[in-house]
């Protein structure tokens, strides 16, 4: 017979290089800051915090803000009033630049640690929905400067869209000249720049919708590093615009914000159609990873002849998953616990939470654990220099494997040392203890997660308050304390339980000759000397933010090339002949659904059906550089054709030269234009055709 816990201590999945590392930089920061301030803790409260300053900075930026000249408003709100402004818009870049950061983070360390599966779904769905959305606001925000850098990503940005199908006539035809830009896009723009934000207040209530107690603040002295942070960054470097967009110019020395603006170089870098494709295939496998997992524990039951209706396991759960419902029949209690399953995490801090045995794990019952205590502890041979000690470890706070001998479920090297494995350390109830203590027990060392990650969020805190009287179920008096060990630990630490508990055990051995206090008091944090460190650190992001936001320049375009754009809309012909309507056919038909052959016609034709597909040749100094079909938009192929091209060529004059013809018999399409065309380096040329076919 296995006793209680060793069924998960046997599949246990060992943790990725990957994991590793990313514990052991946690662990780094441990020491650095100490668990109760380490910033990995933190991450979504720091996005919290970062997305809230952004807010009030924006909206200041927003009171001064106009879209009829967008660059001229920038910099006067930049220059004129730089002591105020200045800072804000400084403040503004930066903070959104850490939001990106911090969402990524957060995001990768949610992944890393498993919390995305079954009952975390709606969290990571949304969490995704608010990384998608954070960097389209970031893009929009670039945008509404129309600096160069607005102009690159402008550009950029429409050759993306121009891949989708969904939008017919290709957005970059609006950015052909500075004479055709529509200044009204910028009223969209900023209408999108504004709206996103509270778009992404409604997904961040979806985000902590099933959340108890979401941490969404940051502890004191790291929001005033923060702000500390942000202050002195747009002090002493802060951010202003490029030179102002000038679409008859190649942006080629604008500035590159890598953390928002990423996807341009893969776009460039990567074949199109692989590029589509494994962005696609990411896309889809974030959204549909929750349910990639098959196994899932069974969620907790609620024993209904036990339920006091006391709530405190709705109090304790953190995850929303218990509810209390009235019932008539239930006397003398009317209330009575519900477990709402697709959000139990099958934590068991419920079942630490309940005094009357009334919730249980399917897989680790109570009554199961109790006589896996009494087993284990008989096993145990008593002599005088090993105490027994009882061990309750959580699953989720160390390798289990590295430490515990799964034959008889004792620490290696520790016979005296027997384990029940829960998985999590909030899942100890009370009566656990006061089990351990009567069935021969000496000390009960109780190991979980550190305070502040535990993995199902808040069974470390609660265990803690249980035992030390602060929170229902409370341990019994009579129970002496002062042989109840706590101890938090990380899995890259494990090695460190066995060393704790060698300790723990010399203390035993001491305790009727000398009693001490059982728990040693958690040393007092400096806050001034934790402060002035995360200071001190956050220079190293500050200086990433700035190098990758502002210094670093992708070659989009080549040193000394110039640019052509080639635009073209046209309705090509349709496949099949037209018909001639007769009079009262062209009668009948409304006047905004007759149909001319061409617009210089008086005539009233029938046509419908597919058009035809056009084939285009460009050649520079008689060098074919482009030769490709371009087909007819709309589901049925009846819509115009759009082209829209940007061919690079050295400095100096060009013989421009474009071949357009169709496959239509009899009177094929043979259309020729030649410009001979004179470029200095870095200029464009415009070369607008619609309209010249017809």
């Amino acid at each position: 017979m296995k006793v209680a816990g060793s069924k998960i201590l046997i599949e246990q999945k060992p943790k990725t290089a990957l994991q590793k590392t990313f514990l052991l930089l946690e662990d780094f920061f441990n020491k650095l800051f100490t668990p109760r301030y380490n910033p990995f803790y933190y991450l979504g409260a720091i996005s919290s915090i970062l997305f809230i300053i952004l807010v009030i900075s924006g909206v200041y930026l927003f009171i001064f803000y106009r879209t009829n000249n967008p660059y001229q408003v920038v910099q006067d709100i930049t220059e004129k009033q730089w002591y105020i402004g200045g800072i804000m818009r400084s403040i503004h870049r930066y903070s959104a630049d850490g939001l990106i950061i911090a969402v990524i983070l957060h995001t990768i360390r949610e992944y890393l640690i498993g919390r995305y599966s079954h009952y975390g779904w709606l969290a990571w769905i949304t969490g995704l929905l608010l990384l998608i959305v954070t960097i389209i606001i970031g893009i929009t925000g670039y945008w509404l400067v129309w600096d160069e850098r607005a102009q690159l990503v402008a550009l950029k940005t429409s050759e993306l869209l121009s891949d989708i199908p969904l939008f017919i006539e290709p957005i970059s035809m609006s950015f052909l000249s500075n004479e055709s830009l529509d200044m009204l896009l910028f009223f969209v723009l900023h209408l999108m720049h504004l709206a996103l934000p509270v778009a992404m207040v409604f997904l961040i209530g979806l985000h902590i919708f099933r959340l108890s107690r979401p941490v969404i603040a940051t502890p004191r002295i790291m929001t005033i590093a923060i702000v500390i942070m942000l202050f002195a960054a747009s002090v002493i470097m802060p951010a202003t615009s490029a030179p102002p967009a000038d679409l008859s110019k190649i942006p080629r020395d604008a500035p590159f914000d890598w953390f928002y603006l990423f996807i341009y170089p893969l776009r460039e870098i990567i074949p199109l159609q692989h590029f589509w494709i494994i962005l696609s295939a990411i896309t889809i496998a974030l959204f549909i990873l929750p349910w990639t997992r098959r196994r899932r524990l069974l969620p907790a039951e609620v024993i209904l002849e036990n339920c006091t209706g006391c709530e405190q396991c709705n109090k304790d759960c953190p995850y929303e998953a218990i509810r209390m419902r009235f019932s008539s029949d239930r006397l003398p209690y009317r209330a009575e616990a519900t477990v709402i399953s697709e959000r139990c995490a099958s934590c068991g801090v419920c079942v630490g939470a309940c005094d009357f045995a009334a919730i249980n794990l399917p897989y680790m019952t109570d009554t199961r654990i109790n006589e896996g205590i009494v087993k284990l502890l008989s096993g145990i041979k008593q002599t005088d220099k090993m105490p027994a000690i009882l061990l309750f470890i959580c699953t989720q706070s160390a390798a289990l494997n590295t430490i515990i001998d799964i034959k008889d479920n004792s620490v290696k090297g520790m016979k005296n040392v027997k384990v029940i494995a829960l998985p999590c350390i909030g899942m100890v109830q009370p009566s656990m203890i006061e089990r351990g203590f009567k069935s021969g027990a000496d000390g009960l060392f109780l190991c979980g997660c550190l305070i502040g990650d535990c993995y199902y969020r808040e069974g470390n805190r609660w265990l803690r308050g249980r035992v030390m009287g602060e929170r229902y179920p409370f341990l019994s008096k009579a129970i002496d304390t002062g042989r109840i060990r706590e101890y938090g630990v990380a899995s890259v630490n494990t090695n460190k339980i066995t060393d704790e508990i060698r300790l723990f055990e010399g203390y035993l051995n001491n305790y009727n000759k000398q009693k001490k206090e059982m728990q040693p008091r958690e040393p007092k944090v400096n806050d001034m000397g934790i402060l002035r460190r995360m200071i001190a650190f956050s220079a190293i992001p500050a200086f990433l933010i700035v190098f990758f936001s502002m210094k670093p320049i992708y070659p989009f375009y080549s040193k000394g090339d110039s640019l052509i754009k080639l635009a073209i809309k046209y309705p090509s012909r349709y496949k099949a002949d037209c018909r001639e309507l007769t009079e009262k056919e062209t009668e009948a038909k409304l006047r905004h659904m007759r149909k001319t052959n061409s617009p210089f016609s008086d005539m009233r034709m029938d046509c419908q059906g597919e058009r035809l597909p056009i084939n285009v040749d460009v050649y520079v100094d008689n060098k074919n550089v482009l030769s490709r079909t371009y087909f007819p938009t709309g589901l049925k192929n009846d819509g115009p054709i759009f082209i829209y091209e940007e061919i690079p060529v050295t400095t100096g004059t060009h013989g421009f030269k474009v071949k357009i013809g169709d496959s239509k018999e009899g009177n094929p399409l043979n259309y020729v234009f030649e410009k001979e065309v004179g470029l200095k380096s870095g200029e464009v040329s415009v070369i607008n055709l619609s309209g010249k076919l017809l």
